[in-house]
């Protein structure tokens, strides 16, 4: 007998018919860093190089989707870059 199948089965606000799914308004660092493909650590480097805006909530390290989506949108050569002499 063949195998059958099984696709995920979405709700309809996910899909589009109704109204979209909400969009997060802040990210936590691990969040933040899946959002960007890169690592924690490395997020972790560009809040601390200034190169990530971030907010706090207690002790808690948040990031805006705003600041994500500007820096997704630059180029940034100058990080992969071999510091000058």
């Amino acid at each position: 007998m063949p195998e059958v199948l099984s696709l995920p089965v979405f709700p309809a606000y996910v899909v589009g018919s109704l109204s979209p799914a909400p969009q997060k308004l802040l990210y936590d660092r691990k969040s933040a860093a899946y959002v960007l493909s890169i690592s924690t650590r490395s997020l972790d480097w560009l809040v601390s190089q200034k190169q990530l805006a971030t907010r706090r909530l207690g002790k808690k390290v948040m990031i805006t989707h705003g600041e994500l989506v500007r820096f997704a949108r630059a180029d940034h050569f100058h990080l992969t870059q071999a510091p000058s002499p």
